[in-house]
């Protein structure tokens, strides 16, 4: 089931995919290390937060784009690994 979404919710939704293709962008052109750098900050500034009752809700950076980017780079490691590393 669909429903329509205001022009004002349409336009938060868009705002949102902007920020998040922008975001998977920088994630996305940082070297290993500054990954994973990225990662342990936002680890060491995140905790779970009640939303509602025992709903824990997560910092959405941290598992929808950096999560994401790391483990693309280790599968892809794990697939095609650098003929270096052989």
């Amino acid at each position: 089931m669909t429903f329509k979404l205001t022009p004002e919710a349409q336009a938060r939704a868009q705002q949102y995919e902007d920020w998040s293709r922008r975001k998977r962008g920088e994630m996305r052109a940082l070297s290993n290390e500054n990954l994973v750098a990225t990662a342990k900050f936002y680890m060491s500034h995140m905790a779970p937060m009640q939303f509602a009752p025992g709903e824990p809700v997560y910092d959405a950076t941290m598992w929808h784009i950096i999560l994401p980017e790391l483990m693309a780079r280790v599968t892809d490691s794990v697939t095609n690994p650098c003929p270096s590393s052989q």
